[in-house]
């Protein structure tokens, strides 16, 4: 299997870092305060005194939040007074380091969880909203949604084609991310009700489909040739029935198959997307 450039430098960065020490990747640790589970995270690797995290995206921003669970989590489990953390920002081909100590990683957790726990804090929409588990039921978005409903003379005035401020568009992005996600708990919402106020429920049948292309084939009457022609192949599909016919890996499929059909393979346009930062 072949990896991007970045990725295979990132490997290297960590064996590298290590040492010949043991490296643990993918792993949930676990903060504990006054005896009791506080709360978890998954971490990208580590060995003993480092810890590693990679970074996909563009953009350096603040993760001492996020390191600080692991740090605090991993102090506690090896009972170390410190660790080494190492950001890879694998696209930019940069790292950076520093060295968090149980102590100030325990005092900062410790406060990031009493604030979301307390219960006289008001929320706020912000740019985790889409992976918060209480988003289908938080008043933040609600509030969000009622008060963008209610200045849609606002809305309209806002030229969002003379934005040329990349800050500017992440917060106004950031604002129709969070918007989706409640539209999301909304629309899922209905499908509780048999009726609701200004809309009415209906069915579309599902498209047709065949379920089998040599019957298909036989029954249709048409020569083959035609039929194919309102055929097409799936190549992820093709790719494992070769390999399954071959007995070689889908890897090796792949390459072969790629060779075999090169006269007759076309590749799709690529998508471009906006890919929230880790």
């Amino acid at each position: 299997m072949k990896y991007e450039p970045e990725i295979v430098a990132a490997a290297e960065y960590v064996r590298k870092i290590a040492n010949g020490k043991k490296i643990e990747t993918e792993k949930e640790v676990i903060l504990h305060r006054d005896g009791k589970e506080l709360t978890f995270g998954t971490f990208d690797a580590y060995c003993k005194g480092h810890l590693f995290d990679l970074k996909t995206g563009m953009e350096i921003r603040n993760y001492l939040p996020q390191m600080a669970v692991y740090v605090a989590a991993l102090c506690q489990r090896d009972n170390i007074d410190e660790i080494q953390v190492h950001l890879i920002y694998s696209s930019l081909g940069k790292t950076k380091q520093y060295t968090i100590s149980r102590e100030e990683a325990e005092e900062l957790s410790y406060g990031i969880v009493d604030t979301i726990n307390d219960e006289t804090r008001s929320p706020r929409p912000c740019q985790y909203c889409n992976w918060c588990d209480l988003r289908n039921r938080c008043t933040a978005l609600n509030t969000m949604a009622i008060t963008v409903s209610e200045k849609t003379d606002m809305i309209k005035s806002t030229d969002i084609a003379s934005i040329s401020d990349p800050v500017t568009m992440g917060q106004f992005r950031e604002v129709a991310d969070a918007m989706d996600v409640w539209s999301k708990a909304v629309k899922d919402k209905c499908d509780d009700f048999d009726e609701i106020s200004g809309y009415n429920k209906t069915t579309r049948k599902g498209k047709k489909y065949i379920s089998d292309i040599t019957a298909a084939l036989i029954h249709s009457g048409l020569p083959s040739e035609m039929f194919v022609d309102a055929c097409t192949v799936s190549f992820p599909k093709l790719r494992k029935k070769f390999a399954e016919h071959k007995s070689i890996s889908e890897d090796e499929a792949n390459e072969e198959l790629s060779r075999l059909l090169e006269s007759v393979m076309k590749q799709g346009r690529p998508v471009r997307y906006w890919r929230k930062i880790k």
